[in-house]
């Protein structure tokens, strides 16, 4: 799964969005809370944020190691966007820090490649490890429920439709594969489905119960 956006929801939930086979940009809204592990892989990108936005806490620090522990409550990594190829593929982090006034500072962090020979974070290798440990969890929550909650039953009556079949989106040539594979993730991850820009709307069918036990 190709991932190249991922945030993290102040309700605690996932937005992410990743190319299909067709190169179509498919972003989903997750429903479900995120899993614990999840959060610990954006907490690993929290050193990289406080190095590249030039934090305090990282004055006269070369290694990440120096840091001190306290960035891990004063710093919060909410997103990533990453952007480019080949050598120059990088990655855009999106955070915050809390100030003592009790406001928050929101930060965004230059464009950083992760193997440009002409890129000057020496942390950079490190950086593209966390990321793609972000991306291992991103795609756990995607397509094997790795949630913090699982919902056990869908909250639908006796007379809602409930066959999820995605409408054809206007300019994208989605072969019945790719269609399976879409319709999956919204039965079963609870989500909202953004391809290109506009939602996938279900098609209703056909009334009946569901109910859907997690695995």
């Amino acid at each position: 799964m190709n991932i190249t956006k991922a945030k993290i929801t102040k309700d605690n939930t996932l937005v992410a969005t990743f190319k299909n086979e067709n190169e179509d940009n498919v972003t989903v809204e997750g429903k479900n809370l995120i899993h614990k592990d999840l959060r610990a892989a954006f907490d690993e990108l929290i050193p990289h944020l406080t190095f590249l936005c030039e934090q305090k806490e990282a004055d006269g620090k070369d290694s990440i190691d120096e840091l001190p522990e306290e960035i891990f409550s004063t710093f919060e990594v909410t997103g990533y966007s990453i952007g480019g190829s080949d050598d120059n593929t990088g990655v855009t982090l999106v955070g915050k820090r809390f100030l003592k006034s009790k406001k928050v500072l929101n930060l965004i962090a230059p464009f950083t490649m992760f193997n440009n020979e002409n890129e000057e974070y020496e942390h950079a290798f490190e950086l593209q490890q966390a990321i793609d440990a972000c991306n291992y969890e991103v795609e756990q929550y995607l397509t094997a429920k790795k949630w913090a909650v699982v919902q056990q039953e869908l909250p639908f009556d006796e007379s809602a439709p409930t066959d999820i079949v995605a409408d054809p989106v206007e300019g994208a040539a989605f072969e019945e594969e790719a269609n399976e594979f879409l319709k999956q993730v919204a039965e079963q991850t609870g989500t909202t489905l953004i391809v290109n820009g506009k939602k996938v709307k279900p098609r209703h069918s056909r009334s009946k119960k569901v109910k859907e036990t997690a695995a």
